[in-house]
Formats: C-alpha cells, sequence, structure tokens
C-alpha cells in the first residue's frame, strides 16, 4: 500500500482525551486494537525500523500524512484530533518527509503528567499522559494532585480540599488577567518558596499540617509546590490588583486613604491569616518582588491620569516588564523574575535585583 493511499478505519475507536499527548494517545489506540505500538506507527506511515514511544518522556510528532491517516484510521476527524492533542500542531515534519512519524524525547522540564485516574477510568488499562504547562496539575472534578516528581503521580485531596479550591481560584484568575497570569502565579510560588525555606510564614502552622496530612517531611521538596498552593494563588489575587494599578501607571492611587506598597503588603498577610509573620520579616520576598516591579512612570505623567480609569478586572493584562516574554510551559519557576530555587541556598540570593 502507498502511503498516500487512504486506510480503512480500525474496528475498535479510542476517545482522545483532552490535553493527551500523541504518544499516549497512539498507544491507547494501538492496544484497542491488539496491535502493537509500532505496528500502528508503520500503519499510519512510519519507518520500518521505528521504536516504541515511552509516554512518559517521549513524544510523538506526526507529519501532514501521517495525521491524516491518523485521523483516518481512528474514525475522527483532524479538527477533533487537533483540538484534543495539544502536540498536534507542533510538529516541524513536512508532507514531503520520508518519515512522517517520528519520536523525541520531551525536555526534562517539559515531561508530561499522568492525568487524573478517575478521570479517565474505562479508557483502558493504560495510563493516560497529557501535555503539561507545569510539573503538576490539579484535578478539581476528582480533588487530585498529579505530578511527575518523585514517582507520585496521584496524590488524593480529600484531607486537603483547599488546594482543589485554590485551583478554581487560579483559573479564574487566568480568565481575568490573561498570560500575565502565568508570571503572577510564577511569582507567587516563588514567594511562597522563600517563605517556605526561610521557615516564615505558614512553616509552623498551615503547611506542617498539609505535610503532615500528606506524610513528608521537608526533605520531600516534590511536595512544596502542593504545600504552598493555596496560599501561592492567594498571593498571585494579591499581585493582580496591584499590576492593574501598575498598567495605568498609578500607585494605588484612588484607592482607599493611605493605600501604599507598605499597606499592600500588609493586606497580603492578611488575606493570608498571617499579620504577623508578614511584620515579622516575611514582607522580604514580597518587597523584592515589589521592587522587580517598580512602577517606572515619572510622577508628572502619573499625576496627569489620576482621572484615568483603573483596568477592568475582567480586561486581560497586557504584558510588562519584567515579563515581556512568557514561557507557556515547564516549570513554573521558569517563568518567575525572582532569582531564588527551591532546594538551592538562600543566603547567597539577593533581595534586591
Amino acid at each position: 500500500m502507498l502511503i498516500s493511499e487512504p486506510v480503512a478505519p480500525l474496528p475498535r475507536r479510542v476517545v482522545p482525551i483532552h490535553g493527551e499527548t500523541l504518544a499516549s494517545y497512539l498507544w491507547r489506540l494501538a492496544e484497542r486494537n491488539g496491535m502493537a505500538f509500532e505496528e500502528l506507527a508503520r500503519h499510519i506511515g512510519g519507518p520500518r525500523a521505528i521504536g516504541q514511544a515511552d509516554p512518559q518522556v517521549e513524544e510523538v510528532r506526526l507529519g501532514p500524512v501521517a495525521q491524516q491517516r491518523l485521523a483516518q484510521v481512528s474514525g475522527r476527524s483532524v479538527g477533533q484530533l487537533e483540538r484534543a492533542l495539544p502536540s498536534w500542531a507542533h510538529s516541524r515534519i513536512s508532507a514531503r518527509a520520508r518519515r512522517q512519524v517520528q519520536i523525541e524525547a520531551w525536555p526534562l522540564d517539559q515531561a508530561p503528567v499522568q492525568a487524573c485516574a478517575l478521570c479517565v477510568a474505562g479508557q483502558g488499562e493504560r495510563p493516560v499522559w497529557r501535555v503539561s504547562g507545569e510539573q503538576w496539575a490539579v484535578c478539581t472534578r476528582h480533588g487530585r494532585w498529579t505530578g511527575t516528581a518523585g514517582g507520585r503521580f496521584q496524590v488524593g485531596l480529600s484531607e486537603l480540599p483547599e488546594v482543589a479550591e485554590a485551583q478554581v481560584r487560579r483559573v479564574r484568575l487566568q480568565r481575568r488577567t490573561g498570560l500575565f497570569a502565568r508570571a503572577l502565579m510564577a511569582d507567587a510560588q516563588q514567594v511562597a518558596v522563600y517563605w517556605w525555606q526561610c521557615r516564615q510564614m505558614g512553616a509552623r502552622g498551615v503547611w506542617r499540617r498539609r505535610q503532615d496530612v500528606l506524610g513528608v517531611d521537608r526533605s520531600a521538596l516534590w511536595a512544596v509546590p502542593l504545600v504552598v498552593y493555596p496560599e501561592a494563588v492567594i498571593v498571585a489575587e494579591a499581585m493582580a490588583v496591584r499590576e492593574r494599578q501598575r498598567a495605568m501607571g498609578r500607585s494605588f492611587a484612588g484607592g482607599p486613604a493611605g493605600w501604599t506598597t507598605g499597606r499592600w503588603v500588609a493586606w497580603v498577610g492578611e488575606r493570608l491569616g498571617m499579620t504577623e509573620e508578614m511584620a515579622e520579616g516575611g514582607h522580604r520576598a514580597l518587597e523584592a518582588w515589589l521592587m522587580a516591579h517598580r512602577n517606572t512612570v515619572p510622577v508628572v505623567e502619573r499625576l496627569a491620569r489620576q482621572e484615568v480609569r483603573a483596568v477592568a478586572r475582567s480586561v486581560p493584562l497586557a504584558l510588562m516588564e519584567p515579563h515581556r516574554v512568557i514561557p507557556s510551559n515547564g516549570p513554573l519557576e521558569q517563568a518567575s523574575c525572582l532569582p531564588w530555587r527551591l532546594g538551592s541556598p538562600m543566603t547567597s540570593v539577593p533581595l534586591w535585583h
């Protein structure tokens, strides 16, 4: 059979999961039809010597011919597969290429995340792997944290419902703020990491309780993003409030009397329920963020804008310094302007830069 000839649909169909990797989908489609992975890959245009893709660490890239043939054998339209499978549109294989199916390793910081097992129940015995913007994900439907680190792929949140609730708030923030929300979430997580590593803020209270629920201690770095997540989302929301003022060149003008950056820091502590901890040293991490996001509009121009209305909360924020470029995937810390990193010594990190 010539590669350009149409192929008949396979007898058994498999529903692609939203966000699923191509490697994961091809594995499930092959096994559902009693085929080896490499047999299906060759069937849609792969080379004879193609091997098996490991969906935990590898992705499959398809050229236009292979994409069309996969749509035919799967019984799905090209549009359906493109909407469900993020890697579909990221192939650089041309229609004239001889190898229409290629396997490549994911970058270490972009490894896929296992989908919530309860969400994909009944979709086959193999785990489903999803393209993720980060190294973890939260399923709010079933209350589960899924991640790639430490071999812990599925963590139930029945005793930590605030984590799933925080994810709902984060999604709301993203809808209102747009792409800039990813940078704010990255910065907020780094602020929480600073607090965690310096044993400030929630380290003696709520974070210790979450560690106890998870059965981990401070050496389990994979758990830190989970442990600090609710507070990080609160900080990101507060950062969005401040950034909407900065987008207009304001320093909280038009807000309550005495509303200064210092008052904003205290307000963040109030929202966290950690006023004393903030005053005792927690403010330093936020002050480092404020320095990186300081208002550069001259005072004269700022005063001339006093009557300009603030940016509505439902309008996405334009990208501003220091976040003119925001990576769409990979660890959140890569999108942050703050210099410290989880697990690295804090003593040599400058707070002001």
